[in-house]
């Protein structure tokens, strides 16, 4: 809305610039979940939309029982509505990323629902895994027709994070699967995360704030040429969108730190972890991510390792899995866990704005 009173009135043409956006879609999406969040955790309590402790868990955590979960409908509501208000839905970005945003977080309310009115085990994975693919098939459709770089060769490569302009085409057809491997790993990888109280909600926050430089420098000529990135007009529209999740975000903290009055549940986790995924792609930094979310990957591989070492050896490597557990199981109190993970989620940032740095001095 801000942008088209820019584009149509000239006396308002600096509602045009993505630096003003950002900064209102910042404010309004903080302001808006901070003022809703009460009395949306209060409709959830009345309905009895609460946490399903697992039995194997660890045993501190059945006093979670019945904190209200669907916390992310509450965070996504707060940053589609800012979006429409400071976004420019001519962006074709823009446009892309509500879509896969509402889809993935579809997926996610599916799931959560399920869990209170048919079966607590909610969506199986199989059908999380091919809704997912589907939105992954999208992306891959909108590079193919929309393009990024204007390059169809650059597009369908792989980027190297440190080394600029180098890059390793693997074709439009590999190009998918590779689009579903980082969408649906990061989707579920920040689902993992989501075990204790505002241990994934910070983790985001950072790496969208890490993506959202990137999609400014990226879509900026100057800048990208300064830093050796890929030029990809109209990126920088994707700050801005990332500006409403990261507003929304700090503002569900204030409810989700420990003690948590509010989980974030699948809805929330599935679709920041999808569009962080998505995001990745779109601004060809695909192989940074790893190192912009390396507490997801840590996390993620965690389980991998446990369920590996369990089927072939028939012994566990951590006491239990993800990772955030097994330092629960240690006595290791559980908001000292989470800060500790935000400290290591910020390092990783901080090393992945190095790398980027880094490219542009070689």
């Amino acid at each position: 809305m801000l942008y088209m009173l820019g584009l149509y009135y000239e006396q308002l043409e600096f509602l045009k610039s993505i630096y003003f956006r950002t900064f209102i879609g910042f404010v309004l999406s903080f302001l808006l979940v901070l003022i809703i969040g009460r009395p949306f955790i209060s409709f959830l309590k009345k309905k009895k939309f609460g946490e399903e402790i697992r039995e194997e868990g660890p045993a501190s955590h059945y006093s979670k029982k019945g904190t209200p979960t669907m916390g992310g409908v509450l965070m996504l509501f707060g940053s589609f509505l800012t979006i429409l208000i400071a976004g420019n839905l001519y962006n074709k970005f823009t446009i892309l990323l509500i879509i896969t945003t509402l889809c993935f977080s579809a997926i996610g309310f599916v799931d959560d629902y399920k869990k209170f009115t048919v079966n607590k085990n909610g969506l199986s994975g199989k059908k999380k895994l091919f809704g997912q693919s589907l939105i992954s098939i999208i992306v891959w459709i909108f590079i193919k027709e929309f393009g990024l770089t204007g390059s169809k060769a650059v597009d369908f490569s792989l980027s190297n994070p440190i080394i600029p302009d180098a890059t390793f085409y693997i074709g439009s057809f590999f190009m998918l699967f590779f689009i579903m491997f980082v969408v649906n790993g990061t989707s579920n990888a920040v689902n993992i995360t989501d075990g204790l109280d505002g241990l994934a909600i910070m983790p985001v926050i950072i790496s969208c704030s890490i993506l959202g430089t990137i999609a400014y420098f990226s879509g900026h000529i100057e800048l990208s040429t300064h830093l050796r990135l890929f030029s990809i007009p109209g990126s920088g529209e994707i700050a801005v969108f990332l500006s409403t999740i990261i507003g929304a975000g700090l503002a569900f903290l204030w409810y989700n730190c420990y003690p948590a009055q509010i989980f974030m549940g699948d809805t929330g986790s599935l679709a920041l972890g999808g569009v962080i995924g998505v995001i990745s792609i779109l601004l060809k930094q695909e192989l940074l991510l790893p190192v912009i979310g390396g507490i997801f990957v840590m996390e993620a591989v965690s389980v991998i390792l446990q369920v590996g070492s369990y089927k072939l050896r028939k012994k566990r490597i951590f006491r239990m899995a993800p990772i955030h557990h097994h330092f629960e199981l240690m006595g290791v109190p559980e908001n000292k866990v989470t800060m500790r993970f935000w400290i290591v989620a910020l390092l990783f940032g901080i090393l992945a704005l190095g790398m980027i740095r880094l490219r542009g001095i070689m």
